[in-house]
């Protein structure tokens, strides 16, 4: 018998993520060689992702949404990394490093007792020549993929013709892989980027960022004015930085409207005032999720493309990292709240 900790979901937020409200971790037991696995595996989880999706699913189950609710009582889950300790499955060994939707527990049965559309199947990964396992959670992972899928599969024509690009909450694995991918297929594009602290700041430039500028402390509207007109705009926010984009568009450009993070904790304060603009300035606008929607149809080239150019630099990882699965609630409420610098991600045990 092992230790087993795991973190559960016990109470619905109504605004912003409280780790010690809405989380309880559960100290338990699991025996390793016994545990039934019905087919399936056994994994010890390595790293946990933490991302904004997670205020989505913490609702009442009968509110539809484009995400699968997290129950009360049940574990939190979300993308991990995890190794396989024993196996009934023929498709996995013991040993295998393998990436899926895990439950926040050291160890757990795969896919368990919780099943949604999220869980999909275990998947194996590679370690990769100097890069850690958890960039399959950022650059290699569903943020990577979002981006690729986003920019390939909705963006690329527009790119050959595009002169400025604008990317909202762009520290994150999202918008780093968006603006150094734009910048591979077009290296002509300015790139203008916005983030909430000198540190994010730096990782813009570094990724490549033409003007990189702190929302809190300087005014959108008047850095795109200053810098626009926008021809791409990759949208994590909306809210009142849409509503500034929207009034310094180019005719005939291109929302990719990808999160709404000023609106997760149920703020309506932050809102858009100028949707006349869309059809004033021939605008079109696309929501993006992974893996659905016509553009997903780009998805199967993700590997091939993207781990070159992590392997040569061209696209790079930046981590916060979270040290032990007593940090995974702090980390879930961090998001939302800017404290993380780079992909959030829990190390629950090291490779």
């Amino acid at each position: 018998m092992v230790k087993n900790t795991a973190l559960i979901y016990v109470s619905h937020p109504t605004g912003r993520i409280e780790p010690d409200v809405h989380f309880r971790y559960v100290d338990g037991e699991i025996n390793l060689e016994n545990v039934p696995l019905n087919g399936s595996v056994l994994l010890k989880a390595l790293y946990l992702s933490s991302e904004p999706l997670i205020r989505y699913r913490m609702r009442e189950a009968h509110v539809p949404l484009f995400c699968p609710p997290i129950e009360l009582g049940d574990p939190v889950d979300n993308f991990g990394i995890g190794k396989v300790v024993r196996s009934e499955d023929p498709n996995f060994s013991a040993g295998d490093y393998v990436y899926g939707y895990l439950e926040f527990s050291e160890y757990s049965v795969y896919p368990g007792r919780i099943a949604h559309a999220y869980k999909g199947p275990l998947t194996k990964v590679n370690k990769l020549p100097n890069v850690p396992l958890s960039i399959y959670l950022g650059a290699l992972g569903m943020p990577g993929t979002t981006a690729f899928q986003g920019i390939k599969g909705l963006a690329a024509e527009k790119l050959e013709t595009a002169k400025t690009m604008f990317v909202s909450g762009a520290a994150g694995p999202v918008g780093t892989f968006v603006i150094e991918y734009a910048k591979v297929l077009a290296p002509h594009i300015k790139v203008i980027a916005s983030a909430g602290n000198t540190e994010k700041i730096r990782i813009l430039k570094d990724v490549g960022t033409d003007v990189a500028f702190n929302y809190k402390e300087q005014d959108t509207a008047a850095i795109l004015k200053e810098h626009g007109l926008i021809d791409i705009y990759w949208d994590h926010v909306a809210g009142s930085t849409l509503d500034a984009a929207l009034k310094n568009f180019a005719d005939g450009g291109l929302i990719i409207s990808c999160g709404a993070i000023s609106q997760a904790s149920g703020d309506d304060s932050n809102t858009v005032h100028h949707f006349d603009e869309i059809f004033k300035r021939s605008l079109t606008v696309k929501g993006i999720l992974c893996y659905r929607g016509e553009s997903a149809s780009v998805v199967p080239e993700f590997f091939n493309e993207a781990v070159p150019l992590v392997i040569s630099g061209k696209v790079s990882s930046h981590e916060h990292r979270y040290f032990g699965l007593e940090a995974a609630a702090k980390s879930l409420a961090g998001v939302h709240l800017g404290d993380n610098v780079g992909k959030a991600v829990i190390v629950v045990a090291e490779e």
